[in-house]
Formats: structure tokens, sequence, C-alpha cells
């Protein structure tokens, strides 16, 4: 799935969240799309240079023309960006501390989960990363050209907004008390 999506689903769950967590939207779409980030700016640049490309940034086709990417330390990198175990480390511990640490926790989460059923084959996702094993999803979303990939970020954004027009009619518990106390 492509970062922009990801980071629209993340926007989706900071919209969730309950109002009093300070900058949700942000932490949403931060969270959301920050595992993508060490493919931007490692992997895709590494294989750019691999392919030979005069602006270093790889596309879809390079993945496919260049495999060798699977045994670069950015790749596993991006390996252990995309693993649940991962997540359970770095987020977990945190759990309790704050609204704010669940909300990212929930969104870096959402991207990890949309991500598995959408890399096949020799890039299907490790969820467990370092233990190797490969879930092999449905569909190659990172092999989708630029149509589907703004079909993609079109319907999460009308997804998003229509989930900000139900947040204005549905509270969660917190919210109704303090608006009956304002």
């Amino acid at each position: 799935m492509d970062t922009a999506t990801h980071a629209l689903v993340g926007l989706i769950c900071g919209e969730l969240a309950p109002k009093d967590i300070k900058h949700r939207h942000l932490i949403g779409l931060g969270f959301g799309m920050l595992p993508d980030i060490t493919n931007l700016i490692l992997v895709h640049p590494y294989l750019g240079l691999l392919a030979g490309h005069t602006i270093p940034f790889a596309g879809g086709q390079d993945f496919i023309d260049f495999p060798q990417i699977l045994d670069h330390w950015t790749y596993h990198v991006w390996l252990l960006s995309h693993s649940l175990l991962f997540w359970a480390i770095a987020f977990l511990p945190f759990w309790r501390r704050s609204p704010a640490a669940k909300l990212a926790a929930i969104a870096y989460a959402s991207h990890l989960i949309a991500d598995i059923p959408s890399h096949t084959g020799i890039y299907g996702l490790e969820p467990l990363y370092p233990i190797p094993y490969i879930f092999d999803g449905w569909f190659d979303a990172w092999l989708w050209g630029p149509g589907p990939i703004v079909l993609s970020i079109a319907i999460t954004a009308f997804v998003y907004l229509f989930v900000r027009q139900l947040r204005k009619r549905y509270h969660w518990p917190s919210e109704r008390i303090l608006q009956r106390t304002t």
C-alpha cells in the first residue's frame, strides 16, 4: 500500500481518538506512515542507484529487476519496521503511559495490518521479523501504477471525510461529560 494511503488511515485513527488527545490528527497521520519512512529514505534511493536512475529513486519494476535488494541491509531495516514483533517491543511498554501513546501504537499497527495482504511472493511481509516467516498476501499494491494509487488515496480520503462527519455527532463518553460541564 502506498505511503499516502497509510497516512490517511492513520489520520482516520486520529479522528476516531478522543478529542482530548493533543495533536491527535498529527499523531495518527505520522505514526500511520512511519513504517514506510525507512523505505523512502533507505530502500528506494539505494535501489534507484543500483538500477542506474538519474534521480536515485526506485520504481515498482526495479524491485522485480533487482531482487538482490532482499539481501541488502536497507531492506532488512524495512522488514524490521514492518514487524509486529518490533511493534510489540517498541510500543507496548508505553501503552499505559498516555492516550497519545495508545493512539501512536494503534496508528502504527494499522499500517502493519494493512500491509499484510498487500505484499506477495518474495516481497511478502515477514510479520514476526527477524523470525523468518513470510506471509504471502493477496495482491501487490507496491506494483500499482498511478491510477490505482490515486483511487486508493481518493477512497481513503472519502472514508476520512465520512468518519470526520460521524465524529461531529458521536462522542466518546469522556467527551460527553466535558460537553455537559461547559
